[in-house]
């Protein structure tokens, strides 16, 4: 079997292989503008905010290495399946 073939049987296994594990809102990036400015964060405009959006996205993107992140919680994963 090849990797997509893997997958592909893996996914028949659950209900919905296309859920979601995890997620960033913007209501998320607000309540950490909230925490970082707090009143001051009543005077920001939408286009501020969209700003702060984009900047998240961006940084998400530059710096976010899935793979790292996958095998940091297979390894703890792998360890509480073993005990």
């Amino acid at each position: 079997m090849v990797h997509d073939e893997f997958v592909t049987t893996l996914c028949g296994r659950l209900p919905d292989p296309s859920e979601v594990v995890y997620v960033v809102t913007m209501r998320d990036l607000l309540a950490a503008i909230a925490l970082r400015l707090q009143e001051e964060c009543l005077h920001l405009t939408a286009e501020d905010l969209f700003l702060a959006r984009d900047e998240l996205r961006a940084m998400l993107g530059h710096y976010l290495d899935e793979r790292e992140l996958f095998d940091l919680a297979l390894d703890q994963w792998e360890i509480v399946r073993n005990q």
